[in-house]
């Protein structure tokens, strides 16, 4: 009896840190980051002869190291940081950023932007997480002993390590675990992206999904028997028909696809993912139109299937809150200098974003510029002398006026 008055009084209080960083939990949708941080690594160095410290972009072609793009490094650059979770051993080559890593971070920010309009356009109550971590999930130190009562990833040998791309806890419908594919990005009319790719992609998804799901019934398992868990499939870049003839022209894979979702048929299973026929144009992402929300509705009625979950009180509600994104939970997001930071609310985002907009970011076409032989041109001036609206006239335009900003940050 003791140890369950204990239990009961943690969720207590985890529920009450949840309503204090979330007051309105009962009532609208909220994003866990608030905002999308790109797992990205960034180059760190000085620019000679300025002494001014800037942060460049390093794009590497796949399967290719940082150190081998550094080895050409301009003269005078100090010894690059990168964005790690912990900082690598010295038997550790510094691995540095693959294509398909932009891509992920694109669509990541791409499908939840659109997850987020549409939970506000339609006044859901639910809590989208997005890239939570197995491992980061009831593990901060402080409440070890609170965690040790409750069911964790680490209690399933052969599922303890991954992470959701996508988890959506709602209000009336349950849970809904997301995997997310960024295939077909890249894909243009001229070099389009085959079937025998997607199909690919799909059948990792579905293990991935699969997964997930085990994992996150055992992590309710404790609330109760028969908790509303379903599945779906993120795949922005690849129409619903290219889909469907991906799944009818192989046989097995629409059977996975179907025992995963719940669909009769792979028509059925198509209804169930979201495609890029529902979501906002890539080229503009951030505009989510009422036509797309239109869409993205009608997968949202498909998926849910308008089912409530009548067991999902309130306080039941914010106690699966609780465990995910409560104060026992690590909600990190991925940071340049291997600190772990916490993101939790808007105003973290925008401190955090503050932080990082403050540091001089440059993309390796950006830095050529600064590298090469006179005449080169500097623009500075204190705040309010018109700088940056001279700078923005200038040949090099936004190259300028980008320099020309994070100069005057790292100035005053």
């Amino acid at each position: 009896m003791a140890a369950r008055n204990t239990q009961q009084t943690d969720a207590d209080d985890w529920r009450q840190i949840v309503t204090s960083l979330y007051p309105d939990a009962l009532t609208r949708t909220y994003c866990v980051p608030p905002v999308q941080f790109n797992r990205v690594p960034y180059v760190k160095g000085t620019v000679p002869g300025t002494g001014l410290s800037v942060h460049v972009l390093q794009p590497l072609p796949s399967a290719r190291f940082l150190h081998t793009a550094l080895s050409t490094k301009p003269e005078g650059w100090t010894v690059p940081q990168h964005m790690w979770a912990e900082e690598p051993g010295p038997h550790l080559p510094p691995v540095g950023m693959q294509e398909c890593d932009l891509q992920d971070d694109f669509a990541q920010n791409h499908v939840m932007l659109n997850l987020q309009e549409l939970g506000d356009s339609r006044h859901e109550t639910m809590f989208i997480l997005s890239q939570l971590q197995f491992g980061s999930y009831l593990n901060e130190p402080a409440y070890a002993a609170a965690a040790e009562r409750l069911p964790r990833p680490k209690d399933l040998p052969q599922d303890r390590q991954g992470d959701f791309d996508f988890l959506l806890i709602h209000r009336q419908h349950g849970i809904l675990v997301g995997e997310l594919k960024s295939v077909g990005k890249n894909s243009n009319a001229a070099n389009k992206t085959d079937d025998a790719a997607i199909a690919q992609k799909v059948k990792k998804a579905v293990k991935q999904l699969d997964k997930s799901e085990r994992v996150v019934r055992h992590l309710v398992s404790d609330m109760g028997p028969g908790m509303t868990v379903k599945k779906t499939l993120f795949l922005p870049y690849v129409s619903s028909a290219q889909l469907e003839r991906v799944l009818d022209n192989d046989e097995q894979l629409e059977q996975a696809v179907c025992q995963s979702l719940g669909a009769a048929n792979a028509a059925e299973a198509v209804q169930l993912c979201c495609c890029s026929d529902q979501l906002s144009q890539p080229a503009s992402y951030w505009h989510v139109t009422p036509a797309v929300l239109s869409q993205l509705s009608t997968w949202w009625q498909h998926r849910m299937s308008c089912t409530v979950d009548a067991r999902l009180t309130d306080q039941h509600y914010l106690d699966i809150v609780a465990r995910f994104v409560g104060p026992a939970t690590t909600v990190s997001v991925p940071c340049y200098n291997g600190v772990r930071v916490e993101v939790r609310t808007a105003g973290q985002a925008v401190a955090e974003l503050g932080r990082r907009l403050a540091l001089l970011v440059l993309t390796l076409q950006q830095l050529d510029l600064m590298n090469r032989d006179p005449p080169l041109v500097y623009i500075t001036g204190a705040p309010g002398t018109g700088d940056k609206f001279t700078a923005s006239l200038t040949r090099l335009g936004f190259f300028c006026f980008v320099f020309c900003y994070c100069w005057s940050c790292c100035r005053f």
